[in-house]
């Protein structure tokens, strides 16, 4: 039997499917860094949480597009980042808050 399937008419599952396995990786991302801001402990909602590269350098972006990937990659990139609430990690990057040390 011949496989009809087209994305035309599988797109909105696709698409569906695409959005709860990112939602699904950022939750496991935000749990694998404490699941709270790491300067002022915030925690009431995930999408104010952000994660914030330690030094900068990184292979890739975790929240632009980085949920597509594999999570053995995310948790590597992981390593390398701090979870901040959005308002601490503005205050980082202008400079006026200090990343808590390395535990």
């Amino acid at each position: 039997m011949t496989d009809t399937r087209t994305y035309k008419s599988r797109a909105a599952y696709l698409i569906r499917a695409v959005t709860q396995r990112r939602k699904k990786l950022r939750a496991m991302a935000i749990a694998r860094l404490g699941g709270q801001c790491a300067i002022c402990g915030y925690a009431k909602v995930a999408e104010a949480l952000e994660f914030h590269h330690r030094f900068g350098r990184k292979d890739f972006g975790i929240s632009e597009k980085g949920m597509t990937r594999s999570w053995a990659r995310i948790e590597k990139e992981l390593t390398k980042c701090v979870l901040l609430c959005a308002n601490c990690h503005r205050e980082v990057h202008h400079g006026l808050t200090q990343l808590p040390a390395v535990t």
